[in-house]
């Protein structure tokens, strides 16, 4: 009887353990900023935040051994989206987040997993990503934002598309599932320079046209919080007010279309035209940001010849107001990702080219 009794005290002693292990953990809201770092376009919805733009981030810090619980969900009940989880700067995989009923991802981490984030894998023309709080035993005091920061505004390069080709093979499942944003090399060259950074990017668009109709573009949504049409919520330099802007337009611009809409000739005078209006309303309306204009590693010949007077007719341009613009010309790459663009490597390979260029522009005086 004696052995019973005291087997009993120890069942239910481990009982009240497991209990109170479980009311030391403990819900932290979206819209916490003592604990939550958030960088990208990014909206607040009721308690719950919208992550608009690709690799739109949340970073905390871990203290524990622990499971953490990430609640989210997508705003179409047929849509799904991607976090790409990273620990201690290290990658761990995507992880998918399906309809509009919140799901829960299960995080198992150590307490010397001090650095949590999570980015957007995919971008704000596939649907929001809805964040809607963790629970953990303890969260830190969030981390300290980058001082240096800089925007990305692009295409489907920037943003990522297609550059997952292997965990995630071209031609299968939804378009937008190769999609890592994490990977992109505007991505890796920010957190290589530890900036805060935001992608302003959407595939398929162009500076004066897109890559099979005539738009909206880049520049006729760039001031709405969405990337989107819909004006109802701005971006402005109050979200964000970087020290260099990079601009990779001009792919979708020089595309030979869909072959079912029609398809003008590319027009130098259209496009450089737009460029320069564009980049002075950057300047007009953020605080004399440096400014970088690329080139486009995914295409060649003819066209890159043409890319490169257009680049050069818009620095230009701006030389004789007094305004330095940086151009780069990137090398050569492979693309081996879904729909000729770069992959995952390919994408490292872009950043390893670009970092040290703006590594020069941004201590560069002007």
């Amino acid at each position: 009887m004696k052995k019973i009794i005291y087997g009993l005290a120890i069942i239910a002693g481990f009982s009240s353990c497991q209990e109170t292990e479980e009311l030391t953990s403990k819900l932290y809201s979206a819209q916490d900023a003592e604990h939550f770092t958030i960088s990208g376009r990014v909206d607040k919805r009721d308690s719950s935040l919208v992550m608009i733009s690709p690799a739109s981030k949340i970073a905390f810090k871990n203290t524990q051994d622990d499971t953490l619980s990430v609640f989210s969900k997508v705003d179409d009940p047929k849509q799904h989206a991607f976090w790409a989880l990273a620990i201690n700067g290290e990658y761990k995989g995507k992880k998918r987040v399906e309809g509009d009923t919140i799901n829960e991802l299960k995080i198992p981490v150590s307490k010397n997993d001090t650095l949590i984030e999570l980015y957007k894998a995919t971008e704000a023309s596939t649907g929001n990503l809805i964040f809607s709080g963790i629970k953990a035993k303890e969260i830190a005091e969030a981390p300290k934002k980058p001082d240096l920061k800089i925007e990305f505004i692009g295409n489907s390069i920037t943003s990522g598309f297609g550059n997952d080709n292997k965990e995630f093979p071209c031609g299968e499942g939804s378009w937008f599932d190769a999609h890592n944003a994490y990977y992109s090399y505007a991505t890796i060259a920010s957190n290589r320079l530890d900036a805060d950074f935001v992608l302003s990017s959407i595939s398929g668009w162009g500076m004066y046209r897109n890559w099979n109709v005539t738009g909206p573009t880049v520049p006729d949504v760039y001031d709405n919080l969405y990337l989107s049409t819909d004006s109802t919520k701005t971006y402005t330099a109050k979200d964000f007010n970087p020290e260099l802007i990079s601009i990779n337009l001009g792919t979708n611009d020089l595309s030979d279309g869909d072959g079912q809409h029609e398809r003008l000739a590319f027009s130098v005078d259209d496009y450089v035209g737009a460029y320069i209006e564009f980049v002075q309303h950057l300047l007009d309306t953020r605080d004399n940001p440096k400014i970088a204009i690329l080139d486009s590693p995914m295409i060649s010949g003819e066209k890159e010849e043409i890319l490169h007077r257009s680049l050069d007719s818009v620095a230009s341009y701006f030389e004789t107001k007094g305004k330095k613009i940086h151009i780069f010309d990137f090398e050569p790459i492979p693309e081996t990702g879904c729909g000729a663009h770069p992959s995952i490597e390919e994408d490292k390979m872009m950043a390893d080219q670009i970092t040290p260029f703006y590594e020069k522009i941004l201590v560069a005086e002007e």
